[in-house]
């Protein structure tokens, strides 16, 4: 199979991984034929990348949660925003429940992929997707940093209602609603809610409130680069992952964290499984697996002389080799 781009250039291909509604209905199988309708109703839901077959049955393709427990949690998060827009008021219990689910079930395996397959039904249904992406790629990097279940169960809270007060409100302010929608339940931390109201500070004081990095609790800054990732790669301008953490590492130095910013480049591969690329020797091939620790250094199958042949790039005779260009 192979990681592509959605656009009309795919009618005919045949659809790799399977598409599902946010609410659990199967949009589009695995094995069905991609037509014109697809591919519009795909980009009208910002859906930028698939999975389509290619002959090619050597790549591990796993997520990093998978699809069923996705979209359990998801059913879940949707009813507690619902309570919370009612009630202005969130439910500690169901929120750590959430956590837990997701901890429980998170796939850290390298060849996992945080996999674009869900299709909002609504406005609702884009936050609710939103706010679990960024709460899977918080605790990826909260586990990189050894957190023990007390502090990830805090750190995931923290990140699940990050954008809760956009129930609310749409402009800036929603940062404000949101923590104080969580400070008014008294068993949240005050870094969960601090770390909400903090969300948009940059490193160098250029956020919202100007406050510099040595102030932030670490809560905020993972969430903070966490969020950004996934805006980069979602939405009517969605980045691949590698372009994204191209955008990030320009802007490290001022937005970012410096150790968490390494955390985030050693827990997020830059090249997923199925992506076609081309090495700096001219070579073209398919990416089919990842090395653990190192996130730019896949194992790729190079097609050469009407057959493939792989190349680790982690392999001492490889160190020269590296991915020029991704190949759309």
């Amino acid at each position: 199979m192979k990681l592509v781009v959605v656009s009309e250039k795919l009618i005919g291909n045949i659809l790799a991984n399977s598409i599902y509604t946010e609410s659990g209905v199967m949009f589009l199988n695995k094995g069905n034929k991609i037509n014109d309708t697809v591919i519009k109703r795909l980009k009208k839901m910002c859906i930028t990348t698939i999975y389509i077959e290619d002959g090619n049955d050597d790549i591990t393709l796993q997520e990093v949660l998978p699809t069923p427990i996705k979209l359990q949690v998801l059913k879940s998060l949707k009813l507690l925003f619902k309570e919370v827009k009612e009630t202005e008021y969130v439910n500690d219990k169901k929120t750590i429940e959430i956590i837990k689910t997701i901890i429980q079930n998170i796939n850290l395996y390298e060849n996992a992929a945080l996999i674009s397959n869900l299709i909002p039904n609504d406005e609702l249904s884009k936050l609710t997707i939103h706010s679990l992406d960024v709460t899977i790629v918080s605790l990826m990097l909260g586990i990189k940093k050894r957190f023990d279940e007390a502090k990830l169960i805090k750190l995931g809270v923290a990140a699940l209602l990050h954008d809760i007060g956009k129930l609310f409100s749409e402009d800036p302010k929603h940062v404000k609603i949101g923590h104080d929608l969580v400070r008014k339940n008294s068993v949240f931390a005050a870094t969960t809610y601090m770390a909400i109201y903090y969300l948009y500070e940059r490193e160098d004081g250029s956020g919202p409130y100007k406050i510099k990095g040595e102030k932030l609790h670490d809560f905020a800054k993972i969430i903070s680069i966490s969020n950004e990732y996934i805006k980069n790669i979602t939405g009517e301008q969605a980045m691949l992952p590698h372009e994204a953490i191209e955008k990030i590492t320009a802007q490290a130095i001022e937005k970012f964290d410096k150790e968490i910013y390494k955390d985030f480049v050693d827990s997020i591969y830059c090249y997923p499984n199925g992506l076609q690329v081309k090495l700096n020797n001219g070579l073209q091939g398919i990416v089919v697996m990842q090395n653990k620790g190192a996130t730019t250094r896949p194992i790729v199958a190079v097609h050469t002389n009407n057959s493939y042949s792989f190349c680790n790039l982690m392999n001492e005779s490889n160190l020269t080799l590296f991915v020029e260009e991704v190949i759309l």
